[in-house]
């Protein structure tokens, strides 16, 4: 009960500092520095409506809106997605809006550090969209040769799912899935998520149902009721996001 009662504090606490937060987005500088903090808002939202309310359907609008802002906040600052790892992408995939879903398909920066496991995770999904068999036989290359190291030694779970799905096996990328979700916290350091929700077994055991393969993993840190594809009839973002997304934006000097 101490962890579902630490969630809805988190929600309640994402709550009020998104009320401050909203209206500081129109100070000078205040969209690159107010805008990010509302994807771990919409996070946390998710998870309350998924374990406390079990509204699966009202997750996936948030999910959406977590993948949105560091979609925005990369086209318009070119703020690095890629190199961080499974997250944003996952979210992208959990809504089940194929517009944010093909977005993040293509998403690139400027500069990615694409020899590092946080490039080549998210990219590897990439290429799994795009169907580029080529390009994940690299992802799968650098996986393998990464998680020799001893510090990535708990990744492996990544290159059993990424060479299953280049052949299809849906043995394979269940084994990975369940290898990512017997050690959460050594996957995603925040004090909250990690204890209910598996965000990068999450985001790829949805790709597994998106290419017909539907893995059940009966773990609570993989809900189920998330995996089948049923997109929502209407999304909403932010109306202040609808505003700026053709506006010139530059990158604060510090």
């Amino acid at each position: 009960m101490e962890k579902f009662e630490q969630l809805i504090n988190g929600y309640n606490t994402y709550l009020e500092s998104d009320e401050e937060i909203i209206p500081k987005i129109k100070e000078p500088d205040g969209v690159y520095f107010y805008v990010p903090p509302l994807e771990y808002s919409n996070v946390i939202y998710a998870m309350y409506e998924i374990y406390v309310r079990k509204n699966f359907a009202i997750s996936k609008q948030l999910f959406y809106r977590a993948a949105l802002i560091p979609q925005f906040m990369s086209e318009k600052f070119d703020r690095r997605v890629l190199d961080s790892g499974m997250y944003q992408i996952s979210y992208a995939l959990l809504s089940d809006n194929r517009d944010i879903i093909k977005s993040y398909s293509i998403l690139k920066n400027k500069i990615n550090h694409e020899t590092g496991i946080g490039y080549q995770v998210p990219n590897a999904v990439q290429n799994i969209l795009l169907e580029d068999r080529d390009k994940l036989d690299w992802n799968i290359h650098c996986i393998g040769r990464l998680i020799k190291h001893p510090k990535l030694m708990h990744l492996e779970g990544y290159l059993d799912a990424f060479v299953g799905f280049k052949n299809h096996d849906q043995a394979l990328i269940e084994q990975g899935l369940k290898k990512l979700i017997a050690k959460p916290k050594k996957l995603d350091d925040h004090p909250l998520i990690p204890r209910f929700f598996s965000r990068d077994a999450a985001g790829l055991n949805k790709l597994a149902w998106m290419r017909g393969m539907e893995i059940d993993l009966k773990s609570s840190l993989v809900p189920v009721e998330l995996m089948p594809v049923q997109p929502l009839e209407k999304y909403e973002g932010y109306d202040f996001l609808d505003e700026l997304w053709d506006k010139p934006l530059s990158i604060p000097e510090r």
